[in-house]
């Protein structure tokens, strides 16, 4: 099952590979032995989902300019997550329980040269009920002794969907492909200060749907029988749209502060689609350096999303007649409380200790609080959440 958690800090909701890639680029590329290891943590309130990550990254020259990393990562994911069934007294009615694992691999080749930067990345991820092949390749040239720097990219992801889970529509193995296309900008206005931009464009296709998840419709049976006639609750697969559009703007400013030692990193992220969801993100970090051998970096993350136009508590009084396998055509309906209008905030603190030069251990504790802002969302199917990550980096 695709969740929606954060891994290792990263901003909110969805982990898309170009953006990962694209924040690497923003720098020239100066090939450096390196080894990083991160543990995580997330925990949600009312004993919902707890997922454990285990991730390490290790970066190395391999000659001519080129350089190679390797990314492998292990999620633990467990607990209860809402169906799509508007809540009761009955946790057992609106929530499923899950247990899973999933494994994901990533290999970036990169190489420098005078004029060019150049990337290629390659990966993979396994769970049980979804597999994942990506692509992706960027290109960045700099300018003005690279303080200005220019980046283009494209990405493409090739997923399968195994839709016959429990409640699921049973249409077996389902194909989900997206395309990214991105422009990136770096600018480093001073010695001190710096900006920079990225702007995504999607194209995702197929299987869009959850097969987790349902919706509901109150039928009669037996209608006019003054016996046998009541109202019963039935829970259909969900239907989303075949194709989507996506589109994502990422602006971020960073300015360094020479007398207290510290550095303002703020950042504005708008997401938009074509069904009308629109997010925003702003965040506002502090990294304090305090003495040579610790900083201290307190962060606050802001984000507000406007609701998918398909998106409904039940289809009671909508007039439409729900199909028991989703066809991906109009009308399109889902009960998923992540496509409603919503505010989440994110509280962390994160202590860094370096130990050598070449070595640092970090650790950070984030508070996520997430409440519904429509009138008919009920608001025990936001989790609040705790998360801990613990990290190491080596450079050698």
């Amino acid at each position: 099952m695709r969740y929606m958690y954060v891994l290792l800090n990263l901003s909110d909701f969805k982990p898309y590979l170009l953006t990962f890639l694209f924040a690497c680029c923003h720098l020239k590329t100066h090939a450096q032995k390196n080894l990083k290891f991160k543990y995580q943590d997330w925990s949600e309130d009312d004993n919902r989902i707890h997922v454990r990550s285990w991730y390490a990254e290790a970066n190395t020259d391999i000659g001519n300019n080129w350089s190679l990393g390797v990314t492998g990562m292990v999620d633990t994911i467990s607990g209860a997550t809402p169906i799509g069934r508007p809540p009761t007294e009955n946790r057992s009615e609106w929530l499923a329980e899950l247990e899973e694992q999933r494994e994901a691999g990533l290999i970036n080749f990169s190489k420098s040269t005078e004029t060019f930067d150049y990337s290629f990345e390659l990966g993979v991820s396994d769970e049980p009920d979804y597999f994942s092949k990506s692509y992706a390749g960027q290109i960045s040239r700099g300018f003005a002794e690279d303080t200005l720097i220019l980046s283009a990219g494209l990405s493409y992801m090739d997923d399968e969907v195994d839709s016959n889970v429990p409640g699921g529509p049973s249409l077996g193995i389902q194909s989900k492909k997206t395309k990214e296309i991105m422009f990136g900008l770096y600018r480093m206005i001073d010695k001190k200060s710096s900006i920079s931009l990225d702007i995504t464009y999607g194209r995702p296709e197929g299987y869009l749907s959850d097969p987790y998840k349902q919706i509901g419709i109150t039928e009669t049976l037996f209608p006019g029988d003054p016996v046998n006639e009541r109202d019963v609750f039935y829970l259909y697969p969900e239907n989303r749209p075949g194709k989507r559009q996506t589109f994502t703007t990422y602006l971020e400013a960073k300015r360094y502060f020479e007398d207290p030692d510290g550095t303002l990193e703020t950042s504005y992220r708008l997401f938009a689609d074509d069904s009308d969801l629109l997010g925003h993100t702003f965040e506002i970090k502090w990294i304090q350096r305090i003495g040579d051998s610790f900083a201290i970096q307190p962060t606050y993350r802001f984000y507000t999303q406007r609701e998918a136009d398909f998106y409904r508590l039940t289809l009671d009084g909508s007039g439409i007649s729900p199909a028991v396998q989703p066809s991906k055509n109009d009308p399109y309906y889902s009960a998923d409380y992540r496509l409603s209008k919503f505010n989440a905030s994110t509280l962390g603190i994160k202590l860094i200790y370096f130990h050598k030069s070449d070595l640092n251990f970090d650790v950070s504790f984030d508070r996520y609080s997430v409440s519904g802002k429509d009138s008919f969302t009920d608001q025990r199917v936001y989790p609040d959440s705790n998360v801990l990550t613990l990290g190491m980096q080596w450079n050698f």
